[in-house]
């Protein structure tokens, strides 16, 4: 039976604050270099606001050693304009291919290929409108043939196309096109838990037969103006840039810049290629809240039937989770409802696996958060070595959680990611040591 196929990562690439490339990642991780910069946005010369982040210094998508044909044809159809979220999407898959050492004919393959961005381009391209109108304002206002209609017209010849390029399907097709990945594709935005979603997604694919390979790839470019007003105007913002999850003092989220992308392959494909293997992806487990946008359904029970159906899946009891990575956005209501549904779930705080959240170090990369955070689990497996939770010197104790605050080692088999995203999306995923 198709369904019997067993599901495993060969191929991991991160693009994030701590480091870019499997190497550099995972050793900002161990060093705590989280990247956390300052940034300040300006409107023709204005200061229209200031925010942290945790951000990428210096990329240049011409260190990746992608076709140069490719990236002038991009550039050709874009007339110049840089998507940063189309160059984090290609490096990172560049990356994860690299890391996997995987060979296929571009011409002819099965290769599926599943993205998430929650809006990719949008945020940059409402800015450049936005500067735009403005500058054209200040030079034709004063003409007496200024009108809205002619101002509509200047700003759909500059922007039309890139509003046609706003739609995603154009990155599935820029990244296909990049690489030659011919299989089914599929687009995904299911908020913060887009990954998980993306990932079970990716796994039923191969489970099917129906491919061997995906590539699976999500990001977010942190760096503009909107979503920060965003979250700052509800009280969401980190004001200090230091996310505190399950903290006394955790008061919100803190962006992320990156991108990671991960290669999923069937087991006997894998084998026969001799490929490395990082883990066994076992299954996932998701529910639909539909209540609220910016906050759980606090005292429902969608998150652990979510974390129930995974381990059903997984075949798995809750005593043999070995470490557990929540979604930990350092939001009191939200950090309050996971660790209702880790103690229902997994019992009292020496009954649990070990717990730690891996926002502080990347920021939160919204769409893409679950597959970066996947990554660092990957890692973490690999050399059973868990990386602690940073910034929470003094924890909550009512979450009665088993929270990891300082490095360290534990035999690792299993490994499970939760998200809880906005709008009530629920997920959890787990990982399992191949051997």
């Amino acid at each position: 039976m198709g369904n019997n196929k067993r599901v495993v990562v060969t191929g991991i690439g991160p693009l994030a604050s701590t480091g870019i490339g499997k190497d550099a990642f995972w050793k900002g991780i161990a060093e705590k270099n989280v990247g956390l910069k300052l940034e300040e946005i300006k409107l023709n010369g204005e200061t229209w606001g200031k925010f942290y982040l945790h951000k990428i210094d210096n990329f240049n998508i011409e260190k990746y050693n992608i076709e140069q044909d490719v990236i002038e044809d991009i550039s050709s159809w874009k007339k110049g304009k840089e998507d940063k979220d189309l160059f984090y999407l290609l490096a990172a898959v560049k990356l994860a291919l690299d890391d996997s050492g995987l060979s296929y004919d571009p011409a002819d393959n099965d290769i599926g290929l599943f993205l998430t961005v929650e809006h990719p381009g949008f945020e940059d391209f409402c800015e450049d409108i936005v500067r735009e109108t403005v500058s054209y304002i200040k030079d034709n206002a004063s003409s007496s043939d200024f009108s809205s209609s002619k101002l509509f017209r200047h700003i759909f010849e500059q922007f039309g196309m890139r509003g046609y390029d706003l739609q995603t399907f154009m990155y599935l097709f820029f990244i296909a096109k990049a690489f030659g990945f011919h299989g089914y594709s599929l687009f995904t935005n299911n908020a913060c838990s887009s990954g998980l979603y993306a990932l079970e997604s990716a796994a039923r694919q191969i489970r099917s037969g129906d491919s061997k390979t995906v590539v699976l790839a999500g990001g977010d470019v942190s760096g503009t103006m909107f979503k920060q007003l965003w979250f700052k105007e509800r009280g969401f913002y980190a004001e200090d840039g230091k996310m505190k999850p399950f903290s006394k003092k955790a008061d919100g989220i803190v962006l992320g810049d990156g991108a990671s992308a991960m290669i999923l392959e069937d087991l006997d494909h894998a084998q026969k290629r001799g490929a490395h293997i990082y883990a066994e992806y076992l299954g996932g487990g998701f529910s639909l809240e539909g209540w609220k946008v910016a906050i759980p359904r606090v005292g429902s029970s969608s998150y652990q039937k979510a974390i129930n159906s995974a381990l059903t899946k997984a075949n798995l009891n809750p005593g043999e989770i070995d470490l557990l990575c929540p979604h930990g956005v350092a939001l009191k209501v939200t950090d309050g409802y996971e660790a209702k549904a880790i103690t229902d779930i997994f019992g009292k705080r020496n009954e649990q696996p070990l717990v730690t959240a891996f926002k502080p170090y990347v920021g939160h990369n919204l769409g893409g958060s679950a597959i970066l955070e996947s990554i660092i689990l990957l890692l973490s497996l690999e050399n059973n070595v868990i990386p602690p939770t940073l910034n929470c010197e003094e924890d909550e104790p009512k979450y009665a959680i088993n929270l990891v605050r300082e490095y360290k080692q534990s035999i690792l088999n299993t490994a499970m990611k939760l998200s809880c995203g906005f709008a009530g999306y629920n997920s959890a995923a787990i990982y399992k040591k191949y051997e």
